[in-house]
């Protein structure tokens, strides 16, 4: 009876990273499978519709799980797949609220963040830098 139980601790232990990358796999393939060019566009001239609204909910819903999922275990294929879908929304949600999405990236790493980001045209990295540094000057001192 002790030699299963000791088996069944040693399996467990062998097959936690096992599923953590499996689980990094899967958020990089929902990532990938986003249908980006499809999400129209937020601007004070542009009324969504609930379908419109339901697409950026379901982009959002995505990239809030690959950020969580990252920031257990990220893969640079992750971090990649993440920064890419955060550009595409913080160019077409005025709210920004992709930059409070990677938020916890962020500030789990912030060298690593900022490192990533240099992988991205000048134009795109200002773009994420400035929205994840307003959520964090949010999420410190208040909206106000």
């Amino acid at each position: 009876m002790r030699k299963l139980a000791l088996i069944a601790i040693v399996c467990s232990f062998c097959a936690a990273p096992l599923l953590a990358a499996d689980a990094v796999t899967s958020e990089v393939s929902k990532l990938q499978a986003l249908k980006l060019e499809t999400v129209k566009t937020a601007d004070e001239n542009t009324k969504l519709t609930e379908a419109d609204m339901k697409a950026q909910d379901e982009v959002f819903e995505a990239l809030e799980g690959a950020v969580q999922s990252a920031v257990k275990k990220s893969t640079p294929e992750l971090d990649a797949e993440i920064l890419r879908v955060t550009v595409e929304m913080l160019k077409k949600d005025p709210t920004q609220f992709a930059g409070e999405i990677v938020l916890p990236l962020y500030e789990k790493n912030k060298k690593s963040f900022l490192e990533s980001l240099k992988k991205l045209s000048p134009s795109d990295a200002k773009l994420v830098e400035d929205a994840v540094k307003s959520a964090a000057r949010q999420k410190r001192y208040g909206n106000g």
